[in-house]
């Protein structure tokens, strides 16, 4: 059985200059190996904010802020995440296992030949790439480059990785494929997968939904909690629920007055 690891990140305060409010407050953040968890909001609520205070390119303003990795304190600067940002940012005249073979050679310099051959396949296998293998980027569609991106990333023994929007460009049903792999992967990689994301599609596939608006958690929980404090109490009427979009239940996480911790 995998050990399960946890990254907290504790008193969250950010600022920026020429601003007198703070967008985010004493905030709380806790992630553990195994889970999915999707980082939701829309535009201002503080999701890029965070982003870039979780991969330690912006430092919070609080003086208390620390960080903790199983409960030991961490300094800062240690490069904790794997990241797959927005953007395609493949080189389009390279081939996938060619992609692959770039990004093993560099991230498993400590695993036998053997294993730096087989790890790329095996990830490419469940990221349903195979067929793929011998294609050049250029020839593959938005929704494949983006999983190989996310497969590159996943060569990493970070056991912490983020993608922002990874649903950009994907219909309904290649996000909620993306998003069930995503989920298969954070368990069988022992790795906590955050997801960025604007998109209330599909949300019973994550293990944490946290909802932000205006730097403030105004959900934390599973998507049955969620339906269960905005939509419904009854276990059978939840189970319907289930593959709904959720943009009025959004709106009222946006104008719900309670605030949660992480």
């Amino acid at each position: 059985m995998n050990q399960v690891h946890q990254i907290t990140f504790k008193h969250i305060c950010f600022k920026y200059k020429g601003n007198h409010d703070l967008l985010f407050h004493d905030l709380d953040l806790t992630l553990k190996t195994g889970e999915l968890v999707g980082i939701l909001g829309s535009s201002g609520s503080g999701k890029t904010t965070l982003t870039e205070i979780l991969l330690e390119r912006l430092k919070p303003t609080c003086q208390e802020f620390q960080i903790l990795e199983d409960g030991q304190p961490q300094r800062p600067g240690k490069n904790r995440w794997s990241y797959v940002p927005q953007q395609n940012l493949l080189r389009d005249y390279l081939k996938v296992k060619e992609i692959f073979k770039v990004y093993a050679d560099g991230n498993l310099k400590h695993h036998s030949k053997a294993e730096r051959q087989s790890l790329p396949l095996e990830i490419a296998r469940d990221l349903g790439l195979s067929e793929f293998w011998n294609k050049k980027i250029s020839e593959l569609s938005g929704g494949q480059k983006r999983r190989v991106s996310i497969g590159i990333e996943l060569l990493s023994d970070s056991p912490y990785f983020v993608l922002d929007e990874p649903s950009s460009g994907l219909d309904a049903l290649s996000d909620r494929n993306l998003l069930r792999t995503l989920k298969i992967l954070a368990q069988t990689a022992n790795k906590a997968i955050v997801v960025i994301t604007h998109n209330t599609e599909n949300l019973a596939i994550f293990d944490k939904l946290i909802f932000l608006s205006k730097g403030l958690p105004k959900f934390v929980g599973s998507f049955e909690d969620l339906l269960k404090e905005f939509q419904t109490t009854d276990e059978y009427e939840i189970s319907k629920y289930l593959d709904l979009s959720l943009a009025e239940v959004y709106q009222e996480v946006q104008t719900s007055g309670r605030i949660y911790r992480i």
